[in-house]
């Protein structure tokens, strides 16, 4: 990867299909991301409500994590402040 746009690439993770045969729900990568997005969280394996729902954090372990952070859901889910993706990309 390399020279294509944020799009290009935001398509190509949701494509991905690498670890298909690994996975018991199948892949569903999850991200969200804007060009001017300040922080970037990595993340691994959604548990089952995230893979469901297809929104990053959607679960107990993410209402933990916005409050170590002290960020409320509007700023963290506004991909133009907190990019987020898998972490095999």
């Amino acid at each position: 990867m390399g020279g294509e746009s944020l799009d290009d690439l935001l398509a190509a993770i949701r494509a991905c299909r690498a670890c298909e045969g690994l996975l018991p729900l199948g892949p569903r990568p999850v991200v969200q991301a804007g060009a001017g997005a300040r922080l970037l969280i990595v993340g691994q394996a959604p548990g089952t409500r995230v893979h469901a729902s297809g929104i990053p954090w959607s679960d107990a372990s993410g209402m933990r994590l916005r409050e170590w952070m002290q960020v409320d859901d509007a700023t963290f889910y506004d991909p133009r402040r907190v990019a987020i993706v898998p972490m095999g990309f």
